[in-house]
């Protein structure tokens, strides 16, 4: 895989229909990077939230977070964000990804994807517990299964899809969320420009978030 087959896949129409908020008030608008880099093998960079957060504490999900009155748009919030927390500056934008809103729908997520060169995230924020390297062929091929549960929400049922991760600091975590929609798409994109196709979630019947967010119906 290369940045520039990477380009390719994020110029392709996205796999998910546009999603219509009916829902008042809207969500606000918040800013991801998800770092991409190429070498040894395709490996996407996760980040997972202190426990003390009042947020999303405990949760995977990737460098970014709300705009500042000095971001000029969503991209430079993203770039903001992503040198803030993990201390990467120098990356290369090669797309974008689907709008997604959260499971609380306080905020829609706009995920840029980035390829970061020779460099590597380290902690920068006290809100980073730990970086999480994703190895992105285990699932390209099917060696790595993804899991998904049955749901609805907004009115619409589909699959919600999960990432099962291992930390040095917490053990075994999820992602989950819009952060697993953002990687599924990243996903489906690659396998779709590869002229292949990603292997179908495993259907399961727990809900990794539990009881956190209630119901999504």
């Amino acid at each position: 895989m290369t940045p520039d087959l990477l380009r390719r896949a994020l110029a392709r129409p996205s796999p998910f229909p546009t999603f219509e908020w009916k829902h008042e008030p809207p969500p606000r608008p918040a800013a991801v990077i998800v770092p991409v880099a190429f070498e040894p093998e395709p490996t996407v960079y996760a980040v997972l939230r202190a426990s003390n957060l009042r947020d999303h504490a405990g949760e995977v999900g990737y460098p970014g977070g709300k705009p500042e009155v000095s971001d000029v748009d969503l991209r430079a919030t993203a770039l903001r964000e992503l040198e803030e927390e993990v201390a990467l500056d120098d990356v290369e934008i090669l797309g974008e990804l689907h709008p997604v809103p959260v499971l609380t729908g306080r905020f829609v997520i706009h995920p840029f994807v980035a390829a970061i060169g020779e460099a590597r995230p380290a902690i920068r924020a006290t809100e980073i517990a730990e970086i999480l390297p994703i190895a992105l062929q285990p699932y390209l091929t099917g060696t790595t299964a993804i899991e998904a549960v049955k749901t609805s929400w907004g009115g619409l049922d589909f699959l919600t899809p999960h990432f099962h991760l291992l930390t040095q600091s917490a053990g075994r975590v999820v992602l989950y969320g819009a952060s697993a929609f953002v990687l599924w798409e990243l996903l489906l994109r690659i396998s779709a420009e590869l002229g292949a196709e990603l292997p179908a979630p495993v259907v399961v019947e727990t809900r990794p978030w539990g009881d956190r967010y209630g119901s999504p119906g």
